[in-house]
Parts: structure tokens; C-alpha cells; sequence
């Protein structure tokens, strides 16, 4: 009865992507007429090999077309019990059967995705060409593509991927993680300094780095990774990240530099410039 299932969820389920995958896991699993199987959402994530999330989004989508139901809900450890109830009693058609002698091909051997002129569409067909449906009943398939032109593609405004590859436009190459603008220049920076790390940096990190060119200045940051990396091999930036949050925000403008005094011979004692015997003994 697997088999079946898994026909009926090809040639005739209305889910996508990973709602699909879940309706074929359940499909897989279920070994007998009333096609139910127990699945944990554990199982779930090893069959899709997709994050937990997205599993949970696609069981809800899923179970939201009607084409899956829970017959029993998950108590404790064990697993819910899931069903595909238009897939009760289904039979896969068996191949190069024929059927009347007149009337449209039937719908379980077409993949619900036929174009109206012989002349235009990909030309691809399902099941068996000489397969002959009922007496009576549409023909076709219910998703229909547009008339287009006597000549030249249908719909096409744009040169698709594999007449790209025809006319000899190379496939532009993957460099690597893309950095904002913002934070460019603390990366030009870093890397004119030889400070060579890697920015693999999530969308939330590059945010946060944003944020601290903003408050505490390339200069400061730069500085400070500079220094970190002369003490130590580091090959990523994340590693900044700690340090650079404790830095402070650059000074608001107006802020005057206090003046400095050159002492030799290490620490002075204060001398009062007015009255300098007040501090001549060292107090």
C-alpha cells in the first residue's frame, strides 16, 4: 500500500516543497489499506533533512490542506498517528493499460500539468501515450497553460538559465559572504592592517557590528582588534565581537582633550602653582 501512496501524493496532492515531503514520509511508512503511520517529529526532521522549524511549518501545512490528518495526537513519547485519507483505497493504474475505445486519456495517467496545443509546451507525458480514458469526462488536465505567439517562447521576457548557458554567459562564481555596505570600512581597514579574518557573520552579528561603528568609530574598533590579533592567531571576526561591546561610544563633539603633562622619573607629587612650600614636603 506504500506504493500506492506514495502515487496518489505524486500524481495527485496539491502540496509543495517540504508540505509534499511530509505527505511522502507518511506515505512511506504506511504499510496498510487505511494508510496511517506513526511519526515523531524526530523522524520527521531525519526524513526531510531540513531544520526542525521548517518541519514543523510543513506538517501544519500539510495537515491545514486536509490532504493529512492526525487519526491519534502524540501522548508523551509516543508518536501522533497520521493518515492520508484521500489515499484510502487508491490503487496505482497499472502500466500500458487501456481503457474504452473512445474518450479523453483519464487523469490518473497525465501529471496534471498539459499544455492545450501539441505544438507548444515541453512535450513531456506521463504514464502510458497509448492509454485510453472513459467514454465521457474532461480531457486535459485542470492547470492549463496560456496561448502564447505563432513563434518563440510562451511568456518570456527574460533569457532563461539554459539559453544563458547556450549563448556562453558564465555562471557567476559564489566569493563568499556578503558584506554590508556599512561595514565596509571596518573590514578594508582590518584587512589593509593584515589582520585577515574570516566574516561569516549572521545577518543578526553584521547588525550589531553596524551598530558599534555607529557608537564607538572604525578607529577604536580597528584599534582594538589590532591589538587582539598581535597577541594571538585569530581567524574569525566574531571573536571581536565580545571585546568590542565593552568598548566605549565615541565622545560627543565639543568634548575637550585634557591636557597632558610630561613627568620624568616616574610619579610626582602635586605641586599648588601658586603657593609651591604648601607641598614641599610631599603631601
Amino acid at each position: 500500500m506504500s506504493i500506492d501512496a506514495m502515487h496518489w501524493v505524486w500524481n495527485h496532492s496539491r502540496a509543495k516543497g517540504n508540505a509534499r515531503l511530509v505527505l511522502l514520509a507518511v506515505a512511506d511508512k504506511a504499510p496498510g489499506p487505511d494508510v496511517t503511520a506513526k511519526l515523531g517529529t524526530t523522524e520527521f526532521v531525519a526524513r526531510l533533512n531540513a531544520a526542525r522549524s521548517s518541519v514543523v511549518k510543513a506538517v501544519d501545512a500539510a495537515l491545514a490542506s486536509g490532504e493529512l490528518v492526525i487519526i491519534e495526537p502524540a501522548i508523551g513519547s509516543r508518536a501522533a498517528t497520521y493518515q492520508l485519507p484521500h489515499a484510502v483505497g487508491y490503487a496505482r493504474p497499472t502500466l500500458n493499460a487501456r481503457g474504452p475505445e473512445s474518450g479523453p486519456v483519464d487523469n490518473s495517467y497525465r501529471s496534471g500539468n498539459e499544455t492545450p496545443n501539441s505544438e507548444q509546451g515541453s512535450g513531456i507525458r506521463t504514464g502510458s501515450e497509448t492509454a485510453r480514458g472513459p467514454k465521457v469526462g474532461p480531457g486535459g488536465s485542470e492547470n492549463e497553460t496560456p496561448m502564447g505567439p505563432d513563434s518563440g517562447p510562451l511568456n518570456q521576457t527574460t533569457p532563461t538559465r539554459s539559453e544563458s548557458k547556450l549563448a556562453g554567459e558564465p555562471t557567476p562564481p559564489v566569493l563568499g559572504p556578503e558584506i554590508p555596505t556599512n561595514c565596509r570600512p571596518l573590514v578594508d581597514t582590518l584587512t589593509a592592517a593584515g589582520i585577515l579574518v574570516r566574516w561569516n557573520l549572521a545577518p543578526a552579528e553584521w547588525f550589531i557590528v553596524e551598530a558599534l561603528i555607529k557608537r564607538t568609530g572604525v578607529a577604536a574598533l580597528a584599534a582594538y582588534a589590532q591589538k587582539q590579533a598581535a597577541a594571538k592567531d585569530i581567524s574569525y571576526a566574531k571573536y571581536f565581537l565580545p571585546g568590542w561591546r565593552e568598548l566605549p561610544p565615541t565622545p560627543e563633539a565639543g568634548t575637550a582633550r585634557p591636557p597632558l603633562r610630561a613627568v620624568s622619573g616616574g610619579w610626582q607629587p602635586y605641586t599648588n602653582p601658586t603657593d609651591v612650600s604648601a607641598y614641599s614636603n610631599g603631601f
